[in-house]
């Protein structure tokens, strides 16, 4: 065999090495791309759970969210401050995931769910001065006009029922 055939060889060999590597690397590129999307997508419903737990918990968080969201003129000041702050947490959550999904991190089907949600829940009267009023989120208001659906979730905000004697 001469030294030219063995050159050959070799470098076939090492096209192979070279292949098999980047077929390596794309399996394990892929890999960390699902693995990065699920922390963040937990990592995010984490976020959602955790405003949820304690405003479910706590009866005057609830009472203060329901009657916020119907009309914040009934709420005294201190009420006022702990609604804005409640809709605080959940706005960061969707500035959040409109981030994720503006660089492409998040697929349009994964963020129109939470847009329309989103676009409903701040759609509601005493929500519409915390938007106003934040300008920070003003892409994420822009995008969320396109998802003003209607109805998609049921948030159990109710009007105070009058009694009839």
């Amino acid at each position: 065999m001469n030294w030219e055939a063995i050159s050959a060889i070799g470098q076939i060999v090492g096209a192979i090495a070279v292949l098999i590597t980047l077929i390596y690397l794309g399996i394990q590129l892929r890999q960390n791309t699902l693995a990065v999307a699920t922390s963040t997508y937990e990592s995010t419903m984490s976020g959602f759970n955790d405003i949820n737990v304690v405003v479910a918990s706590t009866p005057e968080l609830a009472s203060i969210i329901n009657r916020g969201c119907m009309n914040t003129d009934g709420l005294t000041e201190i009420e006022t401050v702990q609604f804005n702050f409640i809709l605080r947490c959940y706005t960061n959550q969707w500035w959040k995931l409109y981030k994720l999904y503006d660089r492409g991190s998040l697929s349009r089907s994964e963020w129109s769910v939470f847009a329309k949600e989103a676009a409903q829940f701040l759609e509601q009267p005493g929500c519409k001065s915390f938007c106003e009023q934040n300008k920070l989120f003003t892409d994420l208001y822009d995008d969320l006009e396109k998802y003003k659906t209607g109805v998609i979730s049921d948030f159990g905000f109710t009007k105070k029922k009058e009694e009839h004697s």
